[in-house]
C-alpha cells in the first residue's frame, strides 16, 4: 500500500495565512494614517469673552404688588445668560424700584437678561370713598388708560364709563418696566405687559460696548511737572 506523504513536502499553510492577514491589516492601518496626515489642519476658533468694566445697574419697577403662588413662591427672578442674579420670594411692592448694582458677569457684547415676575392676586379691601389709587402713576408708567391702549384695538377707554369697578381694569393691566444703566446713561428700557392671570416673563437684551482703553498713567504722572 502506497501512502501519500505530499503534505509534508510543502510549506505550512496556517502560518502563511496568518502572515498574509497581518500584512493586509498593517497596510490598511498605514494607508489610513497616511490619509489622516494628508488632511489639512483644522483651525480651532477660540472665543474669548471680555468682562465689562462700566458702572452697570438693572432697575425693575412694577405697577402692581408681585408675589408668588402655591405652585411657585418666586415673586421676582432675574437671570443673566442662564445664571441667577436675583431671586425674591417676599412681596415686591408696586412703584418701588428694585435695583441690582453692581451687575456681576456682564461681558462686552450681547448679554441676555431673563425677567420673571409673579402675578398672584392679593385680597384687597374695597374702597367706598370713590378715590382709587392708580398703581400705574405710582410706578411711573403714566396714565393707565393711555398705557393700556398698547394692548391693541380690543381695548376701548370709553368703555370705562360703563364698567363701575375700576379695580378690575387695573388688575388686568399689569406691567413691568426694566431699565439698564451704565452710570446715569440708560442703555435699554423695556416695558412688559402681562396677559390676564399669567406670570410675566420676558427677555431683555443689552449690547455692552467695548471697554474704554485704560489711560496711559505715565503721561499723567509726568505731565505738568518741571524737572
Amino acid at each position: 500500500m502506497v501512502k501519500n506523504h505530499s503534505h509534508t513536502s510543502g510549506l505550512p499553510v496556517r502560518p502563511l495565512i496568518a502572515l498574509g492577514i497581518s500584512l493586509v491589516i498593517c497596510s490598511l492601518v498605514g494607508g489610513y494614517q497616511a490619509f489622516i496626515n494628508s488632511l489639512p489642519n483644522r483651525e480651532v476658533t477660540e472665543i474669548i469673552t471680555e468682562a465689562a468694566k462700566g458702572d452697570y445697574t438693572v432697575e425693575i419697577t412694577l405697577s402692581f404688588d408681585a408675589q408668588g403662588d402655591a405652585f411657585d413662591p418666586t415673586s421676582l427672578l432675574v437671570r443673566l445668560d442662564g445664571e441667577s442674579v436675583l431671586e425674591k420670594s417676599e412681596v415686591v411692592r408696586a412703584g418701588t424700584p428694585v435695583k441690582i448694582h453692581p451687575v456681576a458677569n456682564l461681558k462686552v457684547g450681547i448679554n441676555e437678561f431673563f425677567i420673571q415676575v409673579g402675578t398672584a392676586e392679593t385680597p384687597s379691601v374695597p374702597q367706598n370713598d370713590g378715590d382709587v389709587d392708580d398703581p400705574f402713576a405710582a410706578a411711573g408708567f403714566g396714565d393707565a388708560a393711555e398705557d393700556a391702549s398698547d394692548f391693541g384695538d380690543d381695548f376701548d377707554s370709553t368703555d370705562q364709563e360703563d364698567s363701575p369697578p375700576q379695580t378690575d381694569a387695573v388688575a388686568v393691566a399689569k406691567a413691568v418696566r426694566v431699565r439698564i444703566f451704565d452710570g446715569d446713561e440708560v442703555l435699554v428700557e423695556k416695558t412688559v405687559w402681562s396677559e390676564p392671570g399669567e406670570t410675566i416673563s420676558s427677555t431683555v437684551v443689552v449690547d455692552v460696548p467695548e471697554n474704554d482703553p485704560s489711560p496711559d498713567t505715565s503721561t499723567h504722572d509726568h505731565s505738568g511737572h518741571n524737572h
